[in-house]
């Protein structure tokens, strides 16, 4: 079988690339879907919002699937997804927080055969409203990452977390730059999940781009992250408001986010994403 990942230090995203703009590939669409946000954040004491201000930041999404030629598998293609997010430090005293993560996943014949991700975000120590006001009035000569990447196939999963540094004037703006930095760094050896030992499992954000683009009103998909793996479970409703579909998510039946589609055709990328990264703050993402 032809490996995405031929070589223990080239970078998958690196022969993803290649794959990309040379010879061997085709787009399956005329051109990626991107999307751009603004954020909103909504402080909460009690679980009621006490106060909200607008567009304190910005998010990027966006999504490419290519279906790769001159393999001996008919129906291969990889998908590479990039998401990243953070604060406007100009819009909240210098306040700043960011993050992203990127993935690619090759399928055959539907079935995943190998996935890589590079993910990191600003560390964020605060754990109550409290804290969170007096990490306004710090400002840090660097910013601390935590950084974690990861590789499935079918020897196991191999997986990394690190920490790493960002200077201080790097907002989200840079992460893509980031994430091309932190994912030269080489990976562990390979080794089998204990609950799914033979399986190669996707990455998080093709798993909740595969329920998006599925038609049933409940999904469950597995994924892998950090030499795990987890749950995600999906439930969909026309929401009576705006006439969108929103979409339900939890993380083995732990975590939640919100998404909403703009239209019944299930391709397009959220409009809306909704979310508690703590539980004083719930951050809005809106399309631009």
């Amino acid at each position: 079988m032809r490996t995405l990942w031929s070589g223990t230090r080239r970078s998958a995203f690196q022969l993803a690339l290649a794959v990309w703009f040379g010879t061997g590939a085709r787009r399956l669409d005329a051109r990626p879907q991107c999307l751009r946000y603004r954020v909103n954040a909504t402080l909460m004491v009690a679980c009621v919002p006490v106060f909200s201000k607008q567009n304190v930041g910005g998010a990027y999404l966006r999504v490419e699937q290519t279906r790769v030629e001159q393999t001996a598998v008919d129906g291969a293609t990889v998908t590479r997804l990039d998401f990243a997010a953070g604060s406007w430090p100009e819009r909240l005293k210098g306040f700043n927080r960011f993050g992203a993560t990127r993935e690619t996943v090759r399928e055959e014949n539907r079935a995943v055969v190998e996935s890589a991700y590079v993910s990191f975000m600003a560390s964020s120590r605060e754990k109550n409203f409290s804290e969170a006001r007096q990490a306004f009035q710090s400002t840090p000569e660097s910013l601390p990452l935590t950084v974690a990447r990861g590789r499935s196939t079918a020897d196991g999963c191999a997986f990394a977390i690190e920490h790493r540094t960002a200077p201080r004037n790097y907002s989200w703006q840079n992460c893509l730059d980031l994430a091309a930095e932190f994912d030269r760094l080489a990976l562990p050896p390979a080794a089998a999940l204990e609950e799914y030992p033979a399986r190669v499992l996707p990455t998080f954000l093709f798993a909740v781009h595969r329920a998006i683009l599925t038609d049933s009103p409940e999904t469950t998909t597995l994924y892998t992250h950090n030499g795990k793996a987890y749950r995600l479970r999906t439930r969909s409703q026309i929401d009576p408001h705006s006439n969108e579909i929103a979409l339900t998510c939890s993380i083995s039946g732990q975590t939640e986010f919100k998404l909403w589609l703009g239209s019944r055709d299930r391709t397009a990328l959220p409009t809306r994403i909704e979310f508690h990264p703590k539980s004083f703050l719930k951050l809005t993402l809106e399309q631009e």
